[in-house]
C-alpha cells in the first residue's frame, strides 16, 4: 500500500455550513478550489478530488495531506491512520481503488445555532451574526442554496455519519430525511450536540434504528464557566440534557471539550464531575484552534508556571495523553496583551466578563488589569 494512501478521498466528503466541501476535517482548507461545492451535482468525481486519488494510487504525497503526515511523525498517530484502522467497519478501500463509493459524509446541515461561543464564529453560528455586525464585518453564508449532495446522492451505500453544525439538533426535519435514505441497520453515526436541545420523538426512533449511534456532548467547562464559554448555554438545562442522553445512549456517551485559555486551569473540575455524575461518559479535551488570541500560550510566564505543575499532579490521577499537548502548548510564547485586548471587545459588546466565573485565574492575573 502507497505511504500517502488514506482511504477518504476514495469514500468520503465533509460539507461545511458555507456549502464547501473538503477532502476531509483536517485537509488544508486554502488549498480547495471554491468549485468543489455542494451545488456541483458531480462533486464526488469532482477534478480535484479526482487528482488527490490519483496522486495517492502513485504513492505521490498531497499538500493538502500535511497535517496528517506531520502529526504521524510526531505523535505517530493522525487522521489517516485512524480512518485505515477502521476502513473495513466503514466499507472504505484498504488501498488505491478505481471503483470510488460514497460511504461517509462529515456534514454539517447548516450554520443554525442557539449558542455563540467564545471560540466560535458567525460562519458556524447564526447567534454570532450581530456581533459580527458590531465589529464591522461581513456576515457570511450558510447552507441556503441547493444542496445537491443530500438532494440526489444514493445514501443506501452510506456507511458512517458524523453530525455537526451550528446545532444540528435545529435542524431535525433535514435529518431525519437524511436517515430515512439510509439503511440505517448498516449505518454508524456520530453526533455532535451543544446540549441544549433534546431529539424530537421520530428522530430518537431512526436513531435506535442505527447501527450504532454515537453522541457527542459539547461542554467545555463545569458550572458558569461553561455559560460563559458556551453563551446561549444554562449549566442546569445542560446537566438535565446530559441526563437525557446518558439514559438512552449509556455506552456510547462523549463530552468533547475545548481547552483555552479561559479554563484551562480548571480542567479537572469537569472530570470530576463527570466521574461522579456520568461514570460511563468518556471526557476527550482537545487544544482549541479557534482564534488565536484564546490559546493558553498567551498567559502570563508565572500563571503558565504554575499550571505546569498542576498538570504534574493531574498526570498522576489520569493517563489522558492531552495533558503532553497542553505541556506543549504552555511551553510557546504568547502575549497575554493580546488576550486581554481581543477579549474585552466580546465583554463590551456582551456585557460579560470572565473573571466571576473562573475566580482562581482572575486572581493570579489581576495585576496585569491593575
Amino acid at each position: 500500500m502507497p505511504k500517502s494512501f488514506c482511504p477518504l478521498p476514495f469514500s468520503h466528503l465533509a460539507i461545511r455550513p458555507n456549502g464547501r466541501v473538503y477532502p476531509c476535517c483536517v485537509y488544508k482548507w486554502d488549498n480547495v478550489p471554491e468549485d468543489f461545492n455542494i451545488q456541483d451535482p458531480n462533486v464526488f468525481n469532482h477534478e480535484f478530488l479526482e487528482n488527490i486519488r490519483e496522486q495517492m494510487r502513485n504513492n505521490i504525497p498531497v499538500d493538502g495531506c500535511s497535517k496528517c503526515y506531520s502529526n504521524e511523525e510526531e505523535t505517530g498517530t493522525s487522521t489517516r491512520m485512524y480512518f485505515l484502522d477502521r476502513a473495513k467497519e466503514f466499507d472504505m478501500p484498504v488501498e488505491p481503488v478505481d471503483d470510488i463509493k460514497l460511504t461517509y459524509l462529515d456534514l454539517a446541515l447548516s450554520n443554525t445555532c442557539n449558542n455563540k461561543c467564545r471560540m466560535c464564529n458567525p460562519e458556524l453560528s447564526t447567534s454570532w451574526y450581530s456581533d459580527w455586525r458590531a465589529l464591522g464585518r461581513k456576515i457570511p453564508k450558510g447552507i441556503l442554496e441547493q444542496n445537491t449532495v443530500l438532494e440526489n446522492y444514493d445514501f443506501s451505500n452510506m456507511r458512517f455519519i458524523k453530525l455537526i453544525g451550528g446545532e444540528p439538533l435545529m435542524e431535525q426535519a433535514k435529518f431525519i430525511d437524511v436517515l430515512k435514505r439510509c439503511d440505517r441497520k448498516k449505518l454508524s453515526l456520530l453526533l455532535t450536540t451543544n446540549v441544549t436541545l433534546i431529539p424530537n420523538d421520530e428522530l430518537f426512533s431512526l436513531l435506535k434504528e442505527c447501527k450504532k449511534c454515537s453522541i457527542n456532548l459539547s461542554i467545555d467547562s463545569y458550572g458558569t464557566l461553561n455559560d460563559f464559554l458556551r453563551k446561549g448555554s444554562k449549566w442546569e438545562k445542560t446537566v438535565e440534557n446530559m441526563r437525557w442522553f446518558y439514559n438512552h445512549f449509556p455506552n456510547d456517551l462523549n463530552v468533547h471539550a475545548v481547552a483555552s485559555i479561559y479554563n484551562v486551569n480548571v480542567l479537572d473540575k469537569l472530570y470530576m464531575f463527570l466521574k461522579t455524575e456520568f461514570p460511563k461518559a468518556e471526557l476527550n479535551y482537545v487544544m482549541i484552534d479557534g482564534p488565536d488570541w484564546m490559546h493558553p500560550k498567551h498567559l502570563p510566564e508565572n500563571v503558565k508556571d504554575v499550571l505546569k505543575n498542576k498538570i504534574e499532579i493531574w498526570k498522576q490521577q489520569t493517563s489522558d495523553p492531552f495533558l503532553n499537548t497542553l505541556s506543549l502548548e504552555l511551553s510557546k510564547q504568547g502575549d497575554f496583551r493580546e488576550f486581554m485586548k481581543q477579549d474585552k471587545k466580546l465583554n463590551d459588546l456582551r456585557s460579560e466578563n470572565w473573571h466571576e466565573h473562573n475566580i482562581e485565574l482572575y486572581e493570579m492575573v489581576k495585576g496585569f488589569y491593575e
